[in-house]
């Protein structure tokens, strides 16, 4: 099941959520709101300071596939995971004059862009993919479920 980004940026995206499981950047539900964006930008660079590193003594490799530990391919199978929304958003490059976000499904939600990175979308519930989605929305307390389409205006 797959969902659109749309309205006002340049790029738009066509998202494919069942690949998320393979993610890097995939959090656990339950880990939402303990790390901070500070936290995570750190540990970015740290991960992208040690591949710099490995490359300059051990050289390049052209296969960037990692192998899946077996407890990491436990956890997929049953964990409930979603992926935050902001690097999808800045690689859709919004215009200057968006101001807020829509969220379509059930129900439809808008919210500031500002909130942009708190927002989750969760992709999957005890290891599979949600069978009310493709995606929920996940902003503070609140869950949106069935999100289709995501608009910015």
């Amino acid at each position: 099941m797959i969902f659109p980004i749309t309205g006002k940026v340049r790029y738009t995206l066509t998202i494919d959520p069942t690949v998320w499981i393979f993610d890097d950047r995939k959090i656990a539900v339950e880990q939402i709101g303990q790390e901070t964006e500070h936290n995570a930008a750190e540990a970015y660079y740290a991960k992208m300071g040690a591949a710099w590193d490995k490359g300059i003594t051990e050289g390049s490799r052209t296969d960037h596939n990692k192998p899946m530990t077996r407890e990491e391919k436990d956890d997929a199978l049953r964990g409930t995971f979603a992926m935050p929304l902001l690097p999808f958003i800045t690689n859709a490059e919004v215009l200057d004059d968006a101001s807020q976000l829509r969220f379509e499904g059930i129900d439809t939600v808008e919210l500031p862009l500002e909130v942009l990175p708190q927002l989750y979308l969760q992709f999957s519930k005890d290891g599979k993919v949600l069978t009310d989605g493709p995606v929920h929305l996940l902003y503070q307390d609140q869950v949106v479920r069935s999100v289709n389409r995501i608009t910015v205006i």
